[in-house]
């Protein structure tokens, strides 16, 4: 089915209301082929709560689809977009316009309902590109699990929320103690809106992807200084640890991707990688992408696909101001080594470590306001190779994605059922066919790998040797004499 064409701007019907949302310059709504279709969604799985009768996952169904959807952004159907642009056009949609069967769903696994059922059934779900003649969203109720849980899936396209916003919002409907009540994140307002509309007009009174809390979208000017001082910096001597973006290797990651994604899910305690980062005098999340190192080095090893070169991973920073929970999209990138090069552990460890450290310098000693500018500065070219159809045939900024987002980390409830995990799947397109997603809850890890069928073969092999990367870097950390140093900061 051929999807709406996107690249012209459509009319909204005579007297809606509109909005002009700042998508970020990474994102963008057209559409080439379902093969670029720019979703995020999140994953999560409970238990059922005590004494749950047989109707209890129809009545949450029930409870669920009563819920008019009356929430910015939740009711905003595109209305044209320039492809490549940073901007986009929407219609804000009256509740009694949106067919809310269609965006919540329900589903059942086969028996027996475990991991890969559920991954199998998230792959599917997540390789349906939404229909752009509707808010861009669904939620899925999926039933059939084992050990008496049920789960629930979600997406919603990337220019209405990055990861982060992603996960404030689903929190808002997690209780921090078991009730009753269900608040579905798409019929709940708030504060007023980001997104340029005030508290009373149609769509209005919820926190969006507006301007990032640090202060106002970056400057043409602003894009061209990070753009120039990223140029020197390619130019000059550098620290071997530092990663810049569009110095990776050509890899089988970043190639033309696809119609199907697949996903798969590997999770941990948190403690474990805690430990290992107490040990290493280094963060979690360098821990994670030394990991995430040391699991590809592997995977792409027996497919003699290892680059000489190491692999870096862009990795998503959060601009928000500590406390913000007002912009749903407030983010940059940062590209950091994942030292794919090195076979021992630790050194890869501590290699991980030092890019990481690089990147927060260079971008704590930019100017205030350039920070999302430098992000920008090498994401505008990516996104103008998709513009003009060479995405997956020019080199990327990065070889991969790896996103890591900290939810709660005490209990949450929905309905009275406990929140067991939360994880997310990234958006994946030409070049970049594979995007690993952290994320933390209640004291457990997860992480999903979300992948191009065909160019990234038997992602379930990568989610396993990071498993085993992970405990490999733990046991090293434990007998190496002299751990990696521990930095201040």
């Amino acid at each position: 089915m051929k999807l709406p064409d996107l690249t012209r701007p459509a009319r909204p019907a005579k007297g809606a209301p509109t909005v002009r949302v700042e998508a970020g310059s990474r994102t963008f709504l057209a559409y080439d082929s379902a093969a670029t279709a720019q979703h995020v969604g999140a994953i999560a799985t409970f238990a059922l709560p005590d004494g749950a009768g047989p109707g209890y996952l129809q009545e949450l169904f029930s409870e669920l689809s009563a819920a008019p959807a009356a929430a910015a952004p939740f009711t905003f159907r595109p209305v044209g977009a320039r492809l490549g642009a940073a901007t986009a056009a929407w219609r804000v949609l009256a509740a009694h316009e949106i067919d809310l069967g269609h965006h919540v769903r329900r589903s059942a696994l086969p028996r027996p309902g475990g991991p890969r059922e559920l991954d199998a059934l998230v792959s599917r779900l997540h390789s349906q590109p939404l229909d752009p003649a509707r808010p861009l969203w669904e939620f899925h109720l999926i039933e059939g699990l084992a050990d008496h849980r049920f789960a629930f899936y979600f997406k919603v396209h990337h220019a209405l929320m990055d990861g982060a916003g992603l996960l404030l919002r689903l929190l808002r409907m997690l209780d921090p103690a078991p009730t009753d009540a269900v608040r579905p994140f798409w019929a709940t307002a708030n504060e007023p809106s980001a997104y340029g509309l005030s508290a009373g007009e149609p769509g209005g009174g919820e926190p969006g992807a507006g301007e990032p809390s640090g202060g106002g979208a970056p400057t043409a000017a602003d894009v061209a200084r990070a753009a120039r001082r990223l140029a020197a910096e390619a130019r000059g001597e550098r620290d071997p640890a530092l990663a810049l973006p569009y110095a990776v290797p050509r890899s089988m990651l970043n190639r033309r991707i696809g119609r199907q994604r697949v996903v798969a899910t590997l999770s941990c305690e948190l403690e474990q990688l805690r430990s290992a980062a107490r040990a290493a005098g280094v963060t979690v999340n360098e821990i994670l992408l030394a990991a995430c190192g040391g699991g590809l080095r592997r995977y792409l090893r027996e497919r003699g696909a290892l680059p000489e070169q190491t692999l870096t991973a862009g990795t998503p920073v959060s601009t928000r101001a500590p406390g913000d929970s007002t912009h749903l999209i407030s983010i940059t990138m940062a590209a950091m080594s994942l030292g794919t090069d090195v076979a021992d552990p630790v050194e890869r460890v501590r290699l991980v470590a030092r890019s990481s450290a690089l990147a927060k310098e260079r971008a704590h000693g930019l100017p205030q306001g350039l920070a999302t500018a430098y992000g920008a500065a090498f994401s505008v070219p990516f996104v103008t190779q998709h513009v003009l159809g060479l995405g997956g045939r020019t080199r990327t900024p990065y070889s991969v994605v790896v996103s890591n987002v900290a939810g709660p980390p005490e209990p949450r409830y929905l309905r009275g059922a406990r929140l067991e995990s939360l994880s997310a799947a990234g958006s994946i397109c030409h070049g970049m066919a594979l995007f690993i997603a952290a994320v933390s809850a209640g004291g457990r890890f997860s992480v999903v790998f979300t992948g191009d069928r065909g160019t990234v073969p038997r992602v379930h092999d990568l989610a396993r040797y990071t498993g085993d990367a992970l405990a490999e870097l733990a046991d090293a950390l434990g007998r190496a004499p002299n751990p990696a140093p521990a930095r201040s900061s």
